[in-house]
């Protein structure tokens, strides 16, 4: 499961490229957990 929290996984020192590979990681994932939420809020209106 995806923690709620985006934690900073970028350690000190990290080159640009890296940088940019996990911010692209980390938006990927919060938009998954954006696209599972908005699934479970649209089954639950269903169901009202």
């Amino acid at each position: 499961m995806v923690p709620k929290v985006i934690r900073n996984e970028i350690p000190p020192g990290a080159s640009t490229g890296e940088v940019i590979a996990q911010l692209s990681r980390q938006r990927l994932r919060a938009r998954r957990a954006n696209e599972e939420r908005r699934a479970r809020k649209a089954a639950e209106d269903l169901d009202l």
